[in-house]
């Protein structure tokens, strides 16, 4: 007698064409060894090593003392959202309209609810590459096309976006400080690009993630941005987190930033259907994140521009290796190639498993992404600057 078959679900289309995350695979790995009681230095994903600051972590406990545990508005409690637009106001020199903002659990639910709402299906997207994958992969998710575009000296440029340009495109996403370059694109690059998306009548999403992790200004100084240039706040959406600048990446709190108040409540209305808010007790602690001192911000900034120097310096003695992006200008990655000595999931599997089984690295393709902030480490700078020289 013939054997029933085994009723599975059937996946969609778009999910099979969607690769599983490298950097997860190899988290997993790591924390598997972590639990197994091995001494781990992990560099692999993108969070820092900080714990969140104790007065923002007491605003949340002190929100949930109060009762503020019950839905939020869809676009996010209003004292927030005044804050993010005042912040915004600050960096890109123009005031912003608190109606503009909404608030998403985290920075990648921002960009994806941005590309469902104004994403037809086969809507092409411009995306640079080296990026971050899940923005390519956020695009076909959302029914449209990403085209990936190479950076040029480490920067998106407006020639290549113009190249790029086909009838079908839509968006383009500039990132900047980038992930996992650490490159600025400086503010002629992105006057040149404001003229490109003026032409071509394109519209660009501003990963803003990392404008704060900056070392190419003075303390407390941000990336330039594509939003700072005169007429550009009407086409432009930006998205950021508190995740990286307030250590804040497992409270899940970002923001989007849109032209006007009918885009962000078009946006607003998509981000209901995926979460319908974020928690509100999260919201009071961004709030006073935003609204207290900042010099929680400059240290954890000028610590990352220690160990920057001391990880690039010890990759450039190394023979064969070479940092296409040179010394990052900004966000804590460095993004050695390592195609001279292989395939780097290879070269990942091997340094994970036989040569040094203590460390953890990001592969893609041939290059590696490391963070420069070991996160197993202890609090001493000392340790966490041995970290980095191992």
């Amino acid at each position: 007698m013939a054997q029933k078959a085994v009723w599975r679900p059937r996946l969609a289309k778009r999910v099979l064409q969607i690769p599983g995350s490298g950097i997860r695979e190899v988290m997993s790995k790591s924390m598997a060894l972590r639990d197994a009681g091995k001494d781990v230095i992990n560099w692999h994903i993108g969070r820092p090593d900080f714990d969140t600051p104790s007065h923002i972590k007491e605003a949340c406990s002190e929100a949930l003392r109060r009762g503020h545990v019950h839905y939020a508005p869809a676009a996010g409690l209003p004292q927030l959202r005044c804050a993010l637009a005042k912040r915004a106001s600050q960096e890109y020199a123009g005031d912003v309209d608190p109606e503009r903002v909404v608030v998403c659990n985290g920075g990648m639910e921002a960009v994806t609810v941005i590309l469902h709402t104004f994403l037809e299906e086969g809507d092409e997207v411009i995306v640079p590459t080296p990026n971050w994958p899940n923005m390519k992969w956020a695009v076909a998710m959302a029914g449209g096309k990403p085209v990936e575009v190479p950076l040029q000296q480490g920067v998106l440029t407006a020639k290549a976006i113009a190249g790029a340009v086909t009838h079908r495109t839509k968006f383009a996403v500039l990132s900047s400080p980038g992930n996992p370059l650490g490159t600025v694109t400086g503010s002629d690059e992105l006057k040149r690009i404001s003229k490109v998306l003026e032409e071509k009548d394109l519209m660009a999403i501003s990963d803003e993630t990392y404008t704060r992790l900056y070392y190419g200004g003075s303390s407390g100084s941000t990336a330039p941005s594509i939003l700072g240039i005169k007429g550009m706040s009407q086409r432009c959406f930006a998205a950021s987190t508190f995740s990286k600048t307030y250590a804040m990446d497992g409270w899940r709190l970002g923001w989007a930033l849109c032209p006007d108040a009918e885009a962000a409540a078009a946006v607003a209305k998509t981000r209901y259907y995926f979460s319908a808010c974020s928690p509100t007790f999260t919201q009071h602690a961004g709030a006073t994140a935003l609204s207290s001192s900042q010099d929680c911000v400059a240290e954890m900034v000028a610590e990352y521009d220690q160990r920057r120097s001391v990880l690039v310096e010890g990759l450039r003695t190394i023979p064969g290796l070479k940092l296409p992006g040179g010394s990052p200008e900004g966000a804590y990655y460095v993004f050695p190639d390592v195609s001279s000595f292989g395939d780097s999931a290879e070269l990942a599997s091997l340094r994970m498993e036989v040569k040094f089984p203590q460390s953890r690295c990001s592969p893609l393709d041939t290059y590696w992404r490391s963070t420069t902030l070991p996160w197993l480490m202890e609090a001493s700078s000392a340790k966490k600057g041995k970290a980095i020289s191992e």
